[in-house]
């Protein structure tokens, strides 16, 4: 076996290492297995296996450390999905007096405000608001030109 032929040293399992892409752009991954022949590794965060040869491989820079770190560190989750946001992003309609739809969609958004259900809320205060309210400036004709 000539010498350049060799397989390079095995990276431990569970290390993350780098391999070099005609593009310029380096993959990296964490070491899963070595079967012999090929280094099994995966994706930072996850994804699907790839194989590389021992002497493909090299340690990550600095910068890929940093790449890794980013895409290895679990967001954490804050429980059931919430949206009080939205109660806030979508400021009160004032329902206009006398207009049925504005009363019956605000009848609807404090119904929705009581059972928590901010989204629907949101839904009708956005009706409440853009609903037209005036007769059109411009009637258009009902047949085709």
């Amino acid at each position: 076996m000539p010498a350049n032929d060799r397989p390079g040293p095995v990276p431990d399992l569970g290390t993350f290492m780098a391999a070099d892409t005609p593009d310029g752009r380096p993959r990296l991954g964490k070491v899963t297995a070595w079967d012999g022949e090929f280094v099994h590794l995966q994706r930072p965060g996850g994804g699907a296996e790839w194989t590389a040869a021992p002497a493909e491989l090299r340690r990550p820079t600095e910068d890929e450390r940093a790449l890794i770190r980013v895409l290895t560190t679990p967001v954490p989750a804050t429980g059931h999905a919430r949206y009080d946001h939205l109660e806030c992003s979508v400021p009160p309609a004032v329902p206009v007096p006398g207009c049925p739809t504005c009363e019956l969609a605000a009848v609807w958004e404090r119904n929705c405000l009581r059972r928590h259900d901010h989204s629907r809320a949101a839904d009708f205060r956005v009706e409440i608001r853009n609903h037209p309210h005036d007769e059109p400036k411009l009637a258009l004709p009902g047949e085709w030109p």
